[in-house]
């Protein structure tokens, strides 16, 4: 396993939720005035469960489970194999169609949407990341 290259996308994922953290405004008001601040919070979202879900496909390579063909099937493979449970596999779908919409439906984004559930998105974000270094200690 690319054990170097996936601890490095932990870190720039870690990186990225750190920094949406301490952008992050107090008040919706705030945020809908950010204007291209607040894109980049998105885009730091966007870039956090890119790197994530890389390292999950490495995992995948690594056990040599297959071909996977997009996120979803990672997803799917990795919980059919039982190497992450339901809850973190609910976690991970939303994560994928989150980073789906943060790609391709940038225009369907609801600004008062993401200023209440940030936390939330941030903390399936974490979950991945604990999950991963948790699964690279236990192999290591």
């Amino acid at each position: 396993m690319k054990k170097g290259e996936i601890e490095y996308k932990l870190e720039l994922a870690e990186d990225s939720v750190e920094r949406i953290k301490d952008a992050f405004p107090e008040t919706p008001d705030e945020f809908l005035r950010m204007g291209l601040a607040k894109d980049g919070i998105y885009k730091r979202l966007e870039f956090a469960i890119q790197n994530i879900l890389d390292s999950f496909n490495e995992i995948i390579v690594a056990l040599e489970l297959g071909p996977s063909i997009g996120y979803k099937d990672i997803v799917e493979t990795l919980h059919k194999n039982k190497i992450i449970d339901d809850r973190l596999k609910e976690k991970l779908e939303f994560l994928v169609q989150l980073r789906d919409v943060l790609i391709y439906d940038y225009d369907l984004i609801s600004d008062e949407m993401a200023f209440q559930n940030m936390e939330e998105y941030l903390r399936f974000v974490e979950d991945g990341i604990v999950f991963l270094k948790s699964f690279l200690e236990g192999r290591g």
